[in-house]
């Protein structure tokens, strides 16, 4: 081989980019040893470099790869500060139904000689059903390679985000339900009583167009509102439930910021909440911002043991097995739901167009 047939180096698995010469050696038998003395001396009387001219080295070796993975945010899984979350049955289940009981009767004037009118229990077995979804990981064997030397343990992220897609879902099934099945979601059971307006005030209903017209009662429009709602949700109960009865008020991240707008006196919405309402927990929830206005939800999370409503599954998370192709891997996981369980709709109030 000729000292300088790059070709022939090339076809022997030897790249050089930007090579201009081999060292000096002597080949025996297909072994090869550098000359160095005679390198030494051809670099001696040759002005040219061996290799092409340079004057740094490579990017690369000045790049810091920090180890800390940016995830890319996305809206908080919300709907279990409404309503907390239970396991119910099993995921081979396909229905479940939890009975109603109504007590019913009337008394008469008492006498000897009649029985009178009398008191029953009436039994309703709501339905609902059970939907189960699932979604696949897959990575291959350079790909995960690849990963590594970013100092990334692909297997697992994606594991994590599987989950966290699993979650995700059932955030929306636990608000909205399942389309086509007798699954209802928090803001959609057919149960619900109808939503209420906010006050007008001048013919302005939003918070922003109120607080607008009139800033220094800032706090006082939106507490008024919440007033109302309260209320609508008191006439309803009874008497069961009364200004410190502990209750959960849902509103959207838009307008959670009104809460903390000042009166002339400095007074805030939250703070005549906390005197007003003690039991009373504010919690966000980004999808009361709906494309109908924005949605106030209030309710008393439960009574007399019985909780209102609950976000149910049978299964929160199954991951199947690890499926080994020929040089990838595969796994399937799984999420179930029933969507939201409403026990006692009455114990639930909407306001819709703050």
């Amino acid at each position: 081989m000729a000292s300088a047939d790059f070709e022939a180096a090339r076809q022997k698995g030897i790249v050089a980019y930007g090579a201009v010469d081999f060292m000096r050696y002597t080949a025996n038998n297909g072994h090869i040893s550098v000359d160095a003395q005679a390198t030494a001396r051809q670099l001696a009387k040759d002005a040219a470099l061996v290799t092409a001219s340079n004057v740094g080295y490579p990017a690369a070796y000045y790049q810091y790869l920090d180890p800390r993975v940016v995830e890319v945010l996305f809206s908080v899984n919300a709907a279990t500060r409404l309503a907390p979350e239970i396991k119910q049955g099993s995921w081979t289940d396909e229905y479940s139904n939890f009975p109603v009981e109504e007590i019913a009767g009337e008394v008469n004037a008492y006498s000897d000689y009649a029985q009178g009118v009398s008191s029953e229990v009436n039994y309703e077995f709501p339905v609902r059903e059970l939907f189960r979804f699932q979604t696949t990981i897959k990575f291959g064997d350079l790909e995960a390679d690849k990963a590594a030397a970013a100092k990334i343990a692909l297997a697992s992220r994606k594991q994590f985000a599987a989950a966290e897609i699993i979650s995700r879902k059932s955030n929306r099934f636990y608000l909205y339900g399942v389309r086509d099945k007798q699954i209802y979601g928090l803001l959609n059971d057919p149960n619900l009583n109808s939503s209420i307006s906010p006050i007008s005030v001048n013919s302005k209903s939003t918070w922003a167009d109120k607080i607008a017209a009139d800033s220094g009662n800032a706090a006082t429009l939106v507490f008024n509102d919440i007033v109302k709602l309260v209320n609508n949700l008191f006439s309803k109960n009874g008497g069961h439930l009364d200004a410190n009865s502990r209750m959960v008020l849902g509103i959207s991240n838009a307008v959670v910021g009104y809460l903390n707008n000042p009166n002339t006196y400095g007074k805030t919405a939250l703070e005549m909440i906390r005197v007003n309402y003690p039991g009373m927990e504010v919690v966000q929830v980004p999808e009361l911002s709906t494309s109908s206005g924005e949605l106030l939800y209030l309710i008393a999370p439960e009574y007399m043991g019985v909780e209102t409503a609950n976000c149910a599954y049978a299964d929160k998370f199954r991951l199947g097995r690890l499926v080994p192709q020929l040089s990838s891997f595969e796994q399937k996981a799984i999420g179930t739901t029933w969507g939201a369980i409403v026990r006692r709709p009455c114990m639930i109030a909407r306001m819709l167009g703050v």
